[in-house]
């Protein structure tokens, strides 16, 4: 079988254990591809198993490869008819058999047949933790219906090596549209009574705004949360709606809210939704840090002089995916260009370096080499709503700033539930709806990058 014979584009089925790495996941993926005769700029998808949606090594490869991540229920899966002898390790991890070949399969299409078949990963001294098969339509319908997948996880425009946002087809585009889909704004897990009242009026704000987009959010991951978001996804069928266009607050947040997202569509059979990108970086939400910046410093009429000596501190939540950790660094970068600070530099609250303690230490060296009045220094969330989160930076910063009286920090507020960033997530909701959103058929559970 050659790569000419492809009729609409190469998919990739990926197989994952838990904890594999992106790069792994990158060289099986392009050893496979080049094992078929397929360029990496010609791959149409990526597909794997439902309960792997979320899989931070597989998320961050489609990311890199600029494709969309399929995800499928294990039973689809399970009835397709592969190569590869069954696995018994799949079989108890994933409910089916096979992910890799079958994954591939269905992404693929009707009349599509296998290019390379199933392949294990190999990385010096550690166990495969990745499998990998190359399908493509070669034409001749083998009997197969074309299966919707439950999950198609966007790659972000701001993760390296991507493409503009939603760039990819639908290839469900041309379905029937009867109901306009909802906005479901998606939080980091939080127990903090404060953070729920601040997505509240964050709601409200949106609803203000833009009465004419349906909206609701909540809370995603593991900890108790007053707003769960699989009680605001519930509410919003319980109104009718069938199609979700779900916008994490932070990047942070993206890697659990399409598990929660597939969950859902255990109970409601009929929804369907896609993932998109979060608001960081955009102007909108960059003027609004801008503004606590300004107010930070002491607002009212001030010489220019008086950012060239300020030092901004941008401090995010931090996560294990490096990627959410890449785009705080890239919207630092964006802070800075243009707006006349001596430097934006960033740290995290927790998971991965720099710390906050530690980003204070670069800020305090760096604001030292500034010529001219004392330099001082900013920390600024970069996280938009107040919380657990704001009060946790807080401490961090009285222990710092007690140590090292001699430097004069200020702690600036998160952008807050105003109109910038409701502006920011109706547009990323609106970035959605302009790729086309799929709407659900004959029963499936169906989904949109």
């Amino acid at each position: 079988m050659t790569a000419e014979g492809a009729g609409r584009g190469f998919c990739a089925g990926v197989g994952a254990s838990r904890g594999v790495t992106v790069p792994e996941v990158l060289e099986l993926v392009r050893e496979t591809l080049a094992a078929a005769g397929c360029p990496a700029g010609a791959l149409a998808a990526l597909a794997t198993v439902e309960t792997k949606a979320a899989e931070p090594g597989l998320t961050g490869a489609a990311r890199l490869l600029g494709v969309p991540l399929l995800a499928y229920p294990a039973g689809a899966l399970a009835a397709v008819r592969v190569q590869a002898p069954p696995s018994a390790a799949a079989l108890a991890a994933a409910g089916t058999p096979s992910v890799a070949e079958a994954a591939a399969l269905l992404a693929a299409g009707p009349g599509a047949e296998l290019l390379v078949g199933k392949r294990k990963s190999a990385p010096p001294g550690g166990p495969a933790r990745a499998t990998c098969a190359v399908a493509a339509p070669v034409g001749g319908d083998r009997g197969r219906d074309l299966a919707a997948p439950s999950a198609i996880v966007m790659p972000s425009p701001t993760r390296p090596g991507c493409g503009p946002a939603l760039r990819t087809r639908n290839p469900y585009q041309g379905d029937s549209v009867t109901t306009p889909p909802a906005l479901l704004i998606a939080g980091p897990g939080t127990r903090d009574d404060g953070g729920a009242q601040a997505l509240r009026t964050l709601l409200d704000v949106i609803g203000a705004r833009h009465p004419e987009v349906p909206v609701a959010g909540g809370f995603a991951g593991p900890a108790p949360s007053a707003l769960p978001l699989g009680d605001a996804v519930d509410a919003l069928v319980g109104q009718g709606v069938t199609r979700i266009a779900a916008v994490p607050l932070l990047p942070e947040t993206y890697g659990g809210v399409p598990a929660q997202l597939a969950r859902a569509t255990g109970r409601h059979p009929e929804l369907t939704y896609v993932c998109g990108q979060d608001p960081g970086g955009h102007p909108r939400l960059l003027d609004a840090l801008e503004r606590q910046l300004d107010e930070a410093l002491g607002g009212g009429a001030r010489r220019p002089g008086d950012r060239a000596r300020t030092t901004v501190l941008l401090v995010g939540g931090g996560s294990g995916d490096p990627y959410a950790n890449a785009d705080v660094a890239r919207m630092a970068r964006l802070l800075w260009e243009g707006r006349g600070f001596a430097g934006v530099e960033t740290a995290f609250l927790s998971y991965t370096a720099p710390d906050v303690p530690a980003g204070l230490d670069r800020c305090r060296v760096l604001g030292g080499a500034v010529p001219g009045a004392p330099g001082r220094i900013v920390v600024l969330p970069a996280f938009p709503l107040s919380g657990g989160a704001v009060e946790r930076l807080r401490l961090q910063v009285e222990g710092w700033t007690a140590a090292h009286p001699e430097t004069a920090v200020t702690c600036a507020e998160p952008a807050g539930p105003g109109p910038e960033l409701a502006d920011a997530l109706v547009e990323r909701y609106r970035e959605v709806l302009a790729a086309g959103m799929p709407a659900a058929s004959r029963g499936h559970r169906v989904g949109a990058r």
